[in-house]
């Protein structure tokens, strides 16, 4: 399988915990070249999971053959390690995930259906929705439309509202996206699995960085 739009990756150790993050870069398919920001590496090659987040694809977990080795180009790029890595496995694509969610706290104006603009905050956000509060009373069923900037370029995100939750001062709205474009889907669905993808770095911070050899 050939990547389509893959900018970064989380590699895991042998022991299936999540090592660390990666830049990638495509040489031909099924033959890649990583690199790594974090200096806690040794030359190794080993057989491991690598999660991939792919614009058009998903999220692509696959089984990988590496070689970790030091970065020549280190002065050049910045990162002191880099891995030549052959797909040999894809196990799972969940492109069409809709219900991994992330938390957020994105401030958004949202214009309404009827007229109204209303300000809010997008608190947790998925592929097919988003649930934001605000201040505004608004009613079930009614339509939304807002602009973010999920990866490079600015959306418009339409929206429904399933659901309305009172918060005694204001407002939950639990939304569906609606007729979201193949590339907006696509950056809505990297935002969420680079968000995804930090939060399990952040709770692997204490533990260091460790990769077993496997020769």
């Amino acid at each position: 399988m050939r990547l389509k739009d893959c900018e970064s990756c989380l590699v895991y150790g042998t022991d299936r915990k999540p090592l660390s993050r990666a830049r990638v870069y495509e040489v031909k398919e099924n033959v890649l070249q990583l690199f790594f920001s974090t200096p806690k590496l040794r030359n190794a090659r080993l057989k491991v999971i690598v999660d991939f987040y792919d614009g058009q694809h998903g999220l692509l977990r696959c089984l990988c053959d590496m070689t970790l080795k030091k970065n020549p180009k280190v002065f050049e790029t910045g990162e002191p390690w880099m891995a030549d890595c052959v797909l040999v496995k894809v196990y799972e694509s969940v492109q069409r995930q809709k219900d991994i969610r992330v938390k957020v706290q994105i401030a958004s104006e949202f214009a309404v259906e009827d007229g109204r603009s209303v300000t809010g905050t997008i608190q947790n956000i998925s592929a097919g929705g988003m649930y934001f509060v605000t201040a505004q009373k608004l009613n079930q069923n009614q339509r939304i439309t807002f602009v973010h900037k999920f990866k490079t370029d600015h959306h418009r995100v339409n929206a429904r509202v399933l659901r309305v939750q009172d918060l005694h001062g204001g407002y939950g709205y639990g939304c569906q996206f609606l007729d979201l474009t193949p590339g907006t889907e696509a950056d809505i669905r990297n935002f969420v699995y680079v968000r995804q993808i930090q939060g399990q770095l952040e709770k692997q911070k204490k533990h260091g960085l460790q990769v077993d050899e496997e020769l």
